[in-house]
């Protein structure tokens, strides 16, 4: 079993509960523009994340050609006027996830593949690397001895510098067995095995939080206090979605983006919303598409990226939500250049950095990554 993603869900009901943004008048809207700042000769690739921090920005992805076959992992480091792509400890395999803690502080998870017989791939196991300010290293897990099938689906580092990875394994039997590792800045100082049942089937992304806190999204979302997890209780409504993008603004203002099966739509955009007290509904529009990243600009306002795979709505793909003129997220922009979208992040001047792809001349992932900074 692989921890990236099954999207099934079951329907959304109606009767959302609306969580009103700042209102934001069209002028201001039309301020915000973005630009297009993709790597050059991309061809083949698709980037599924971005984050940044202490003035260090850097997204990760996967690249495919004839040379690369199945997949190459791709990590770009943004150096002010462009991309640069430092090599890579694993020839052949992609990054999903990444953690940005400093400059000399950067994570990112994934899989690598080797080649067995003339021509056929492995399985894949878990990648995780380290950039320490100058270059990528591998970094080996504790896993048990004998694990199969090994993966890697998040990734995070908190405020005091601690490492956070969530994976799994498969045992002697063939069961999937959840793994969450903790280790020390750089991680040379070991690591932690630490109790992984989230109650979620899968973990697509972790939030630290200060005192060995932890919030994962999968299909679901969960806490842990640093002893033990806790599912948490979401609007009835929502059952069956499946959430890709959390984000912690204060511990009291949580937001959690996704998308939730619907029978007429296909999939329709979901965000909860945590208040102190209780996860609550955020009002989305109801039309098709899919949230996998949310991020605020620095005005405090959200900006939930996904995709579309309707053409009514956007037939570049692209599907972003921002509030419109009456404080409700809608579809507002529209990221100049963009096909799907799968990582947003904030930097320090309030910028939304975003990834993908481009769509491909038949739709799908494009044969190019694209990256936008909006202002």
């Amino acid at each position: 079993m692989l921890l990236s993603l099954p999207r099934a869900a079951t329907a959304l009901a109606v009767g959302l509960t609306a969580v009103v943004a700042t209102a934001v008048s069209p002028a201001a809207a039309d301020a915000r523009t973005w630009r297009d700042v993709s790597p050059p000769d991309s061809n083949g690739s698709v980037l599924f994340d971005v984050e940044t921090a202490g003035g260090a920005t850097w997204a990760v992805g996967s690249r495919s050609d004839a040379t690369t076959r199945p997949f190459a992992p791709v990590a770009l480091r943004w150096t002010g006027t462009g991309w640069q792509a430092p090599p890579q400890p694993a020839d052949h395999g992609r990054l999903e996830e990444l953690a940005v803690g400093a400059p000399d502080q950067v994570w990112a998870v994934g899989s690598r593949n080797e080649l067995v017989g003339e021509s056929d791939w492995d399985r894949g196991r878990a990648l995780l690397q380290h950039w320490d300010g100058t270059a990528w290293s591998e970094v080996a897990l504790p896993f048990p001895e004998g694990a199969d099938a090994t993966s890697l689906s998040a990734v995070d580092v908190d405020a005091g510098g601690s490492v956070w990875v969530y994976g799994g394994y498969a045992d002697s039997a063939g069961e999937f067995v959840p793994v969450l590792f903790r280790g020390d800045a750089d991680g040379g100082g070991g690591w932690t095995r630490l109790p992984a049942n989230t109650g979620l089937n899968w973990v697509s992304q972790l939030e630290a939080r200060p005192g060995g806190v932890l919030l994962a999204v999968g299909d679901g979302v969960s806490r842990f206090d640093g002893t033990s997890w806790t599912k948490q209780s979401l609007p009835p409504a929502l059952d069956g979605a499946i959430f890709d993008g959390i984000e912690e603004r204060t511990a009291n203002d949580i937001w959690a983006v996704g998308h939730i099966r619907d029978d007429r739509l296909w999939r329709r955009p979901v965000i909860v919303r945590y208040d102190g007290r209780a996860w609550r509904t955020v009002r989305t529009p109801a039309e098709t598409g899919q949230l996998f990243d949310i991020a605020f600009d620095g005005s405090g306002r959200p900006v939930a990226v996904g995709e579309t795979m309707d053409p009514a709505v956007n037939p570049a793909g692209n599907y972003v939500l921002t509030p419109g003129p009456q404080g409700f997220l809608t579809r507002t922009e529209d990221p100049a250049g963009a096909g799907y979208l799968y990582g947003a992040a904030a930097d320090a001047a309030g910028r939304i950095w975003t990834v993908g792809g481009t769509p491909g001349a038949e739709g799908g992932i494009s044969p190019s990554a694209y990256a936008g900074i909006r202002r």
